[in-house]
């Protein structure tokens, strides 16, 4: 199972980018996926784009990123439901983020119907 989870990790790696790239034109610096079971933890190293980065010098800055960045979650949430689920070969149930403004990395988990099998790659 590591080696077919290392390949599913490197294609939700590459998924985490592409869409991050779709949806905030701008990618994350470095991305990391751990799977266990049936649950996905990752990690977005600088993913706070340049128009955030103006935001946040503003009086409540931080509060306007981070709804903003709330907005959009619910908003591409179907989809992002749909992409993860097509690479995964799995439902997704559940999928958390948290953008921390101090590091501006973006970490999170999904949660699987089904534990991740082998033959995901």
């Amino acid at each position: 199972m590591v080696e077919t989870n290392s390949i599913l990790e490197k294609k939700l790696k590459k998924l985490a980018v592409q869409l991050h790239l779709e949806y905030f034109g701008k990618g994350p610096e470095d991305v990391w996926v751990k799977i266990y079971r049936n649950v996905v933890s990752f990690y977005c190293s600088k993913t706070v784009t340049p128009l955030e980065e103006t935001i946040l010098k503003i009086t409540n800055g931080k509060e306007e990123v981070l709804r903003i960045r709330e907005k959009i979650l619910e908003h591409i949430k179907p989809n992002l439901f749909s992409e993860i689920g097509k690479v995964s070969n799995n439902m997704v149930l559940s999928f958390t983020a948290d953008l921390c403004i101090e590091t501006k990395a973006l970490h999170g988990s999904i949660l699987f119907l089904h534990e991740l099998e082998k033959d995901n790659s």
